[in-house]
């Protein structure tokens, strides 16, 4: 980021404000060493002699308090949907009041590399790339745009080296593991937006479909890409995610597209062999009772039901735990949704609002 673009962020930043303009700073940020000097843009402003008191002007007349409509925000994805199943309280503070985690140093490394993934599907619709092949398209395809390549790869590889050498490894791995998956045509993330309960719930699906020699799809088969690594086979509650999001998506297929799945499965892009691959129920049963828990989550949400629901274990990864008293407290609903349908051996699971609640 130059000093240009920084000037245009303040301008917009200032400028955005509709009567009255607050600037606030910090000179002691957490866990720095010492205090901060006081931004250039500031001292600009203080020569402008621009008054450092914070009282409103005179003739004021407060007016009660009203709630914008655009103040209004209504879950339209599954990212925003599964906040709320696992703490209400963790979604209100992040969708409802904007407390956003900090950006990872890889943010992107997931999309990038499913990218990969697609546009080999998309190049090699028929045939398996070769080694080179894959190593060529990561090449041409691979970005991150949170960090930059070291100024000496080759004697210094710094985090995006690193990173662009494990997406190549998973392409290649993928490629070798399932190259019978590219005897089948690929949908590129065929959209959907479909009603569940009071809202309108939108996103992608990427879809392995089988055509005979007439281009008929004969099977389809739901698959989602994951970049993260394989959950703990004793621990059910960390498949309930990506359960839920293999439901949904064999849900918006059969809706939208006509297609009745009737395989789904995970992709854990860190994982290697035929394990990457984790089947998940798509049974009507199974779909019946994550649509269930999604529509249940609207219902909440609208009705304004954003009850604290901590856990030790839950509560120590949540980016917003610093500032959640973490109090416990039920629903304003007795209504509990169904479990959800695991992968086989882990059974079924209520979502963690409830299994991984501390009373």
């Amino acid at each position: 980021t130059t000093r240009q673009d920084e000037a245009r962020l303040f301008y917009t930043a200032m400028t955005r404000a509709e009567r009255f303009l607050y600037i606030t700073g910090a000179a002691q940020q957490p866990d720095a060493q010492r205090p901060k000097h006081p931004s250039d843009f500031k001292r600009r402003i203080d020569n402008l002699g621009v008054s450092s008191d914070f009282a409103l002007p005179d003739g004021i007349e407060y007016t009660a308090q009203k709630r914008r409509v655009d103040e209004t925000i209504l879950p339209t994805s599954y990212s925003d949907i599964k906040e709320y199943l696992v703490c209400p309280m963790g979604y209100k503070l992040k969708k409802l009041f904007g407390f956003n985690p900090a950006v990872p140093e890889l943010f992107g490394f997931g999309l990038t590399t499913h990218t990969i993934i697609e546009r080999l599907h998309q190049q090699y619709p028929t045939v398996a790339p070769t080694r080179q092949e894959v190593i060529d398209l990561v090449e041409a395809t691979f970005h991150l745009k949170h960090i930059f390549p070291s100024n000496d790869p080759i004697h210094r590889p710094g985090p995006y080296e690193r990173a662009y050498d494990s997406a190549s490894e998973i392409a290649q791995n993928y490629v070798s593991s399932f190259a019978p998956d590219f005897e089948r045509l690929r949908e590129d993330e065929a959209r959907f937006e479909i009603t569940i309960g009071q809202a309108m719930v939108s996103g992608a699906i990427d879809l392995l479909l089988k055509r005979d020699e007439h281009g008929n799809i004969m099977d389809s088969h739901v698959i989602d890409f994951k970049s993260l690594d394989a959950p703990d086979d004793d621990t059910p509650n960390d498949w309930i995610d990506l359960s839920l999001q293999v439901q949904l998506y064999a849900y918006a297929a059969d809706q939208v597209l006509g297609e009745n799945t009737r395989t789904g499965s995970v992709y854990l892009l860190k994982e290697h062999g035929t394990d990457a691959r984790v089947n998940i129920p798509v049974e009507n049963d199974a779909v019946s009772a994550a649509i269930s828990n999604i529509g249940w989550a609207v219902d909440r949400i609208l009705d304004g039901d954003f009850p604290m629901r901590p856990c030790r274990g839950k509560c120590e990864s949540c980016d917003v735990n610093r500032i959640c008293p973490k109090v416990p407290q039920h629903f304003t609903s007795d209504i509990v949704p169904p479990p959800i349908h695991v992968p086989t051996g882990q059974g079924q699971v209520q979502i963690k609002a409830f299994s991984e609640f501390d009373k």
